[in-house]
């Protein structure tokens, strides 16, 4: 049996949505950019509520969005560095389409009935469009995310094996030190022996003169 999903949890639902961007959007770790996504896409939840023309497909985008957000968000938070510039670069990239969606929906909400009638095509063109872009924004995201996390792996291996070398040479040069100190010590102790060695002989010479 096809189940409606009521009014009232459609609206629960988006209010819990709004709930937990406003939360991202507070967050010190979130970076501003990120905090600019979030506005927009906020303003895309409550205007695709207000729609009229193509209204799945707005609702669709909007929800999209979010989750895109979101998405953006767990797998940054944690991130012990900044943001590197590609990743922050794609985020802005994201920033700008959810703006231009932000005003396409605008414009739609303003439409009155025979507007949406004569531009119901045209509209569901853009509609799919932005999909389109939300979907290569995404990508985007994804791969300059995954070549910043390898990129910053090699580096910090490439660091780990400088210091790991730079420790090796000191554990050998200390041991060096310590094998010259003994052969020192060695001949010290010759040269010790052979000048006492040699004044008892002077010391005897004399004596039998």
């Amino acid at each position: 049996m096809l189940r409606i999903r009521s009014p009232r949890r459609a609206s629960d639902a988006l209010a819990a949505t709004i709930v937990t961007l406003k939360a991202i959007q507070a967050s010190t770790d979130a970076c501003p950019p990120l905090k600019s996504v979030v506005s927009a896409v906020i303003v895309l939840l409550e205007l695709s509520e207000k729609i009229k023309s193509n209204k799945k497909g707005c609702e669709h985008i909007a929800k999209r969005s979010a989750k895109l957000v979101q998405d953006i968000w767990t797998q940054t938070k944690d991130f012990d560095v900044a943001l590197p510039a590609e990743v922050e670069q794609s985020i802005v990239e994201i920033k700008k389409l959810c703006k231009d969606i932000k005003t396409f929906f605008t414009e739609l909400k303003k439409e009155n009935v025979w507007e949406r009638f004569a531009r119901q095509d045209r509209n569901k063109k853009q509609v799919e469009e932005y999909g389109r872009l939300l979907d290569e924004a995404i990508l985007h995201f994804s791969v300059n995310l995954e070549l910043s996390i390898r990129r910053l792996y090699l580096e910090s291996a490439a660091v780990d094996r400088e210091r790991h070398t730079a420790v090796l040479a000191v554990s050998r040069m200390s041991e060096s030190e310590r094998v010259v100190r003994r052969v020192s010590n060695v001949f010290s102790l010759l040269f010790t022996s052979f000048v006492a060695a040699a004044s008892y002989a002077d010391t005897r010479q004399v004596l039998r003169a």
